[in-house]
């Protein structure tokens, strides 16, 4: 995507935020933590846990060898860095990514191990995604009247979106992922001459992705089941708040709100933080199910304050460790090829 386009979406993002923000107002914004108080350091441990959950999930991407001998903790320090740069800067989750890549490497684990987990686990990610969509789907379609007919279709269209995104993705990666990008690209006029150079270690990491299914499928299965336990565990954190703020509110209800603030979360890609586009669509579906634009705003409003101290904690365990951030650009953008 073209720097320009990237730069337009960032700025609509902020622009929309800014809307929020000013909506809100900043007395109400500070009247929500004060409402919290202390108790508000409550809200960061279900996400503390989904975030621990999804590391293991992570760590199965890998088959049953290649983090022998990388402690847990460093792995989950590793993704956190990584998903600090994708909730900040602006490079579709290829910045992250790549630092994660970046940083395994210097634990002894090889760049192509580290670039096709991390194809298999947006898969993983992708299937329990849709799943949980599905199911919120379902528990919308109970739980919302009959006057609510359209929201309820919509909510279904999404779902089945997701189901054939995933559809998708397991048969480009069989005709190999990498590869396929690259004609992809091709065909839209640009040469890709590093691509060229580097064809053999691209047949390598599609193999390793392939392979991956085919010879680790219960891996796989773990992987995925553990991402979809995360999503289902993350709807905690809408009770916690919730009844920290002084309303009561029903799982299922939650579990609806969460797999769709998840797909809202999916324009993180494009904009990071999803800013805007999820504190307003938090704020919708609170009002759609029933416990109003307040209590919504309010959820947002902690909600990003959250993200906000675990994009924090990232960037200082970067900045903690022997790399800087400005270090490891150089190193991405000096070698050749830096993934593999």
């Amino acid at each position: 995507m073209k720097k320009s386009l990237r730069f337009l979406l960032l700025a609509a993002g902020l622009g929309l935020f800014g809307w929020f923000i000013q909506r809100t107002g900043w007395s109400d914004i500070r009247g929500t933590y004060e409402a919290l108080g202390w108790l508000g350091l409550l809200v960061l441990i279900p996400y503390t846990i989904v975030f621990s959950i999804d590391t293991v999930g992570w760590r199965f991407t890998f088959g049953p060898t290649a983090l022998a001998n990388v402690p847990y903790l460093v792995t989950w320090r590793i993704r956190l860095i990584g998903e600090a740069i994708n909730n900040t800067i602006p490079s579709m989750y290829v910045g992250g990514e790549a630092a994660k890549i970046y940083l395994l490497k210097r634990t002894g684990v090889s760049g192509v191990t580290s670039a096709s987990a991390a194809v298999r686990s947006k898969t993983a990610q992708s299937i329990a995604q849709s799943t949980f969509i599905a199911m919120g789907a379902a528990m919308a379609a109970f739980t919302l009247s009959s006057e609510d007919a359209a929201v309820k279709w919509g909510f279904a269209g999404i779902a089945l979106v997701g189901f054939i995104v995933m559809v998708l993705l397991f048969k480009i990666q069989k005709q190999g992922m990498v590869a396929t990008i690259v004609r992809w690209v091709r065909k839209l006029g640009f040469k890709l001459t590093s691509a060229s150079e580097n064809e053999t270690k691209i047949q390598k990491l599609d193999n390793e992705i392939y392979v991956f299914y085919n010879r680790d499928k219960k891996h796989f299965r773990w992987c995925t089941f553990t991402y979809l336990l995360a999503w289902a565990f993350d709807t905690i954190e809408i009770m916690v708040v919730a009844h920290l703020l002084g309303a009561e509110m029903a799982w299922h209800h939650a579990f609806a709100m969460e797999a769709f603030i998840g797909v809202a979360r999916g324009f993180n890609t494009l904009v990071p933080g999803a800013l805007g586009v999820q504190d307003f669509s938090i704020v919708g579906l609170f009002v759609l199910f029933g416990y109003g634009a307040e209590l919504g705003t309010q959820y947002a409003v902690v909600r990003r304050g959250r993200d906000v101290i675990f994009a924090a904690l990232g960037w200082l365990l970067l900045s903690l460790g022997e790399v800087s951030w400005q270090g490891m650009r150089k190193d991405l953008e000096t070698s050749s090829n830096p993934t593999l």
